[in-house]
């Protein structure tokens, strides 16, 4: 009976080890699904994104909360928390919906606004994001920039 629990954890161990050298893919980003709009003050602005990622790995993979920088164009806005941890399936392209929250910078809600007359920005994100499989975590450094137009992101043109 020993001798077999101790073949097993050695599976196990063998197991464990292999699966933690074997490197991580990133996610890919296909693309933008939907804006949805929470609450918002002076200091704070809590939103959902909807959109469509690809896991290209063999295993389903968490992206832990995480915290990014956000400016647009040259002007620092503040850091986006990812409020919750979200689960992409093995090799399948899928959309979900993170929340996040966005603590701002001293003005910048009236950069925003300043924004959102324009046709396109320069959206930047940069930070590392936590990920993983099972109970195997891994920082990976993010660094994002999209041109968008302001006038998508518009909770009121918004079509239901």
């Amino acid at each position: 009976v020993k001798f077999k629990s101790m073949k097993i954890l050695s599976y196990f161990i063998i197991f464990i080890f292999v699966t933690s050298c074997a490197p991580f893919e990133l996610p890919e980003f296909i693309g933008y699904e939907g804006f949805k709009m929470g609450k918002m003050d002076a200091k704070q602005v809590s939103f959902s994104l909807s959109v469509k990622l690809k896991n290209p790995n063999s295993y389903a993979l968490k992206v832990k909360k995480s915290s990014l920088s956000l400016s647009i164009d040259a002007g620092k806005i503040g850091i986006i928390n990812v409020e919750k941890t979200i689960k992409l399936p093995r090799k399948k392209e899928t959309i979900v919906e993170i929340p996040m929250n966005l603590s701002l910078e001293k003005g910048a809600l009236m950069r925003m606004l300043t924004f959102s007359m324009q046709d396109s920005i320069k959206l930047n994100l940069e930070g590392d994001v936590r990920g993983g499989a099972l109970f195997f975590t891994k920082k990976f450094p993010l660094s994002f920039s999209k041109s968008i137009s302001p006038k998508a992101l518009n909770p009121f043109n918004q079509k239901d």
